[in-house]
């Protein structure tokens, strides 16, 4: 069959998008043969394009020696014809590119190769022969390159003329505002330009000037520093002069100087010779007053260096007065408001106070407390004392009722500051509440019930009492003072105190508080009638009542949590071995403070005689002088050397447990001693404890004081316990007595527990161990009060490390201290003996029952 060609159609023209791809495929395609290598890029590229030249001429030659068919209608062609297939194929269509691929090329046939155009996006101009002429890369690559550094050449000289006329127009707008504000001295310029200089900013210039120009800037940089140096020498001897100063500036800056002149006067004549003026005014001016300068101790020195007499102290000396020193001087300008810098001061201090407590809350008692120390570190106690007393005043003693919580925080924040910083914080704040205290109580009468000032005021004594701030001598005087003008008002405070903290005076000291009760008593008895009836006086009463009988249901909306969580967090937040030195005041000793002095304060001015005092009466020693070693009585020592005291720990440990007041008294005498060894206390408390005739609860209460206070001084009484009873054979009989009392007492106050006593060898029991056993645990199980037995016990049951123990303990108990034989030696009552019976059957239970 014959095959009939398709008739070649006529292509269409590229489109701009089109175009734009195939020149962007040329530059690509010749940037991959340009980088295909490491060298000769150029000449592959050449050599491609010609190969794909030669092609694009060969394949044109062999398109013109094809002898043209002729061109047959599609329509013409039969339909037979179209469905059999038998047409020409279209082989000899050729798609003109104008770009190639040497390594496609490589691959495919002659024929089919693409023609590659001139790169860099340039038209190739058409010979004769049909061939393609190329410009020399390399020439044009050179030429953009010198295109290239010409324009940046160009763009930096243009922007170094910019910025030459902006600089311009910012000295001329700086010399506009330098005029207004009077600034274009060429003093002040000169004294500018130095310091611009002397803090390292003359690396600036280094943009804009020559080499030479910043050697020479180098050079007079270097001769200025000398020239200080010189002047300062100068001045620490004492050696000033103005005019050398003046001359020093115009040598240092001459060019400075002719320059801001010429700028001053190209702005305005008129002006500058205003400023003139005013200089060579301020210069006279200069000269005329001497230079006075202050040296490193205050003092006012002229220029030739000669101390200028104080103008107060001129004045005093003139009119006859007494001399002054500066600190009281500093206090009485600060009370007159006469010093501003003082006033200042107090100003700023009494807003950060300010800040700080009107943050406090029990959340961040610590960081609000560390604060007000930091500002006691940072400013006078004077001033910080009354700034707060101030604030406090303010935030707490109010005409309408304060909250309760909130005296509780402020006063704990007090108690911290007393312990952390020292004992006059605290006095000084006892102090200033006790007198409005006595103020308010002496016009109590007049007094309205709706004015609410003295019951915030008892109520911060109260607080302050029961973090321990001061004793409960000083709380029962001021119980005393509203008894005794019974009145609504008084009855209104007292019932405060009893809510508040009745039941902790119940528990620190139950003989003063109920003397207390009996005197508020027979004082409501002898009251009038009408206030007889008033409903406070007989819901004081009932509150007094029920404190007594320790039934805390009685009181409304009575929560010792707290001030509990306050206690613990104050003790938590002490550092540094530090605690709250509990204030021994009388009332008659704060109140006569003024005319007697500060005895409580070390360093306070003393203006009387023991004598005097209301509390501190001089009482004439009956044993013996006292003598230079430490302080003590020569036959407290000479005691001491009998009891074989022989270090100086234990001998000063001893000298004050026998010589204390109370146990109160010798505990904070011991912690002054800041002593490192725990030891030697708790060696020293029970071998006065072994040696009395009979069993003194003094050392058993201060032992239990140390306990409490610290976990170290605990564990060091429970070595000390195990070495006496260890060595018990060497001890007596009166002896084994007092150990088995002073025992008994601090196990069941919790000071030590029972498992103290596992040491005990329960299956080899000697004479004297048995003794001892028998006598403890006779002591323990007859103890008045039933729960702390119980709670005794309950707390060695709860240990499952303690197994062995508490079944020798069973055993002791049922089968040698209830034997008939030993109960005729105790010598009991029969009620007694009952007790005892009752007691060891439930603790065997409970020890049994826990063992299950």
């Amino acid at each position: 069959m014959v095959k009939i060609k398709q008739k070649e159609g006529k292509k269409k023209p590229l489109t701009r998008k089109e175009q734009r791809k195939q020149k962007s495929e040329i530059k690509k395609q010749n940037k991959r043969l340009y980088h295909a290598g490491k060298t000769n890029g150029t000449q592959r590229v050449v050599a491609a394009a010609e190969a794909s030249a030669a092609q694009s001429l060969l394949g044109k030659s062999k398109k013109k020696k094809r002898s043209k068919k002729p061109k047959i209608n599609p329509e013409d062609i039969p339909s037979e014809q179209l469905l059999s297939g038998e047409i020409a194929s279209d082989d000899d269509e050729s798609i003109d590119s104008d770009f190639s691929d040497p390594e496609v090329d490589a691959l495919m046939p002659q024929a089919e190769k693409v023609q590659v155009f001139e790169p860099l996006g340039k038209k190739a101009k058409k010979m004769q022969g049909g061939s393609i002429q190329r410009q020399d890369e390399e020439a044009v690559r050179r030429k953009e390159l010198r295109q290239q550094k010409e324009l940046e050449a160009k763009s930096k000289k243009q922007r170094l003329k910019q910025l030459r006329l902006e600089n311009q127009e910012e000295d001329r707008e700086i010399n506009k505002l330098e005029k207004k504000l009077k600034l274009n001295k060429s003093k002040d310029k000169n004294r500018l330009v130095r310091k611009m200089f002397n803090d390292g900013l003359d690396y600036l210039l280094d943009f804009v000037l020559d080499d030479e120009e910043e050697k020479q800037k180098w050079e007079e940089k270097q001769e200025r520093k000398k020239r200080l140096k010189e002047q300062q020498e100068k001045e620490e001897a004492g050696m000033w002069s103005d005019e050398e100063e003046q001359e020093d500036e115009k040598a240092d800056f001459p060019e400075d100087n002719a320059n801001s002149e010429d700028d001053s006067r190209s702005d305005d004549d008129e002006d500058i010779s205003g400023d003139e003026e005013e200089s060579e005014e301020e210069s006279e001016r200069e000269e005329e007053s001497p230079k006075i300068k202050e040296d490193i101790y205050g003092r006012k020195r002229d220029a030739e260096g000669n101390i200028l007499p104080d103008p107060v102290e001129q004045e005093a000396s003139v009119a006859g007065q007494k001399y002054i020193p500066p600190h009281q001087r500093a206090l009485m300008a600060a009370s007159a408001g006469s010093s501003e810098k003082q006033a200042e001061i107090l100003a700023r201090l009494l807003k950060q106070c300010k800040g700080l407590l009107n943050r406090l809350s029990e959340a961040n008692l610590h960081k609000i407390a560390a604060g007000i120390e930091a500002l006691y570190m940072k400013n006078s106690r004077y001033n910080m004392n009354e700034t707060l007393t101030k604030l406090l005043q303010e935030a707490l003693l109010g005409a309408t009722r304060t909250n309760e919580r909130m005296v509780q925080e402020h006063m704990v924040l007090l108690a911290y500051l007393h312990a952390q910083i020292g004992s006059e914080i605290g006095a000084h704040f006892l102090q200033t509440f006790v007198e409005l205290f006595e103020g308010h109580v002496r016009d109590i009468n007049n007094l309205e019930v709706e004015d609410k000032r003295l019951n915030n005021l008892v109520l911060v004594l109260c607080y302050m009492y029961l973090f321990k701030i001061y004793e409960l001598s000083l709380l029962m005087e001021l119980i005393g003072k509203l008894s005794d003008q019974l009145c609504e008002k008084s009855v209104e405070c007292l019932l405060l105190i009893f809510q508040s903290i009745g039941f902790r005076l119940r528990k620190d000291d139950p003989l003063a508080f109920k003397t207390m009760m009996q005197r508020v008593q027979s004082q409501i008895a002898g009251a009038p009638l009408e206030l007889k009836e008033n409903p406070r006086l007989r819901f004081m009463v009932d509150i007094l009542t029920a404190v007594k009988n320790n039934n805390m249901q009685k009181l409304p909306q009575y929560d010792p949590e707290l001030a509990e969580n306050l206690r613990k967090r104050l003790k938590a937040m002490l550092k540094n071995d530090r605690y709250v030195v509990t204030l021994n005041i009388t009332l008659e000793d704060l109140l006569r403070a003024d005319k007697v002095g500060k005895w409580w304060i070390v360093g306070s001015a003393w203006t009387a005689n023991l004598d005097e005092m209301g509390s501190a009466k001089q009482k004439p020693d009956r044993n013996s002088s006292k003598s230079a070693n430490g302080g003590f009585a020569d036959q407290l020592l000479e005691l001491a050397k009998k009891q074989q005291m022989n270090t100086a720990e234990r001998r000063n440990i001893f000298c004050i447990i026998m010589s204390a007041a109370d146990y109160v008294d010798a505990f904070e005498k011991i912690l002054h001693l800041a002593l490192k060894d725990q030891r030697s206390v708790a060696y020293v408390i029970i071998h006065c404890a072994l040696n009395e005739k009979r069993a003194n609860p003094y050392y058993a209460h201060l032992a239990l004081k140390f306990c409490q206070f610290n976990r170290k001084y605990q564990l060091a009484f429970q070595f000390a316990s195990w070495d006496r009873i260890n060595d018990i054979e060497k001890l007596s009989k009166p002896q084994i007595r007092n150990l088995a009392s002073f025992l008994q007492q601090v196990i069941l106050a919790a000071g030590l527990q029972l498992s103290v006593l596992k040491v005990v060898d329960f299956m080899q029991l000697d004479k004297l161990s048995f003794y001892f056993m028998k006598e403890v645990m006779v002591r323990l199980l007859l103890a008045p009060d039933e729960r702390e037995v119980y709670q005794t016990f309950e707390r060695v049951a709860k240990n499952p490390k303690l197994q062995q123990f508490k079944q020798s303990v069973r055993l002791f108990l049922q089968h040698f201290l209830l034997k008939p034989d030993q109960l005729e030696k105790l010598k009991l009552k029969e009620e007694e003996q009952q007790l005892l019976q009752q007691r060891v059957d439930h603790l065997d239970k409970l020890l049994a029952y826990v063992d299950l």
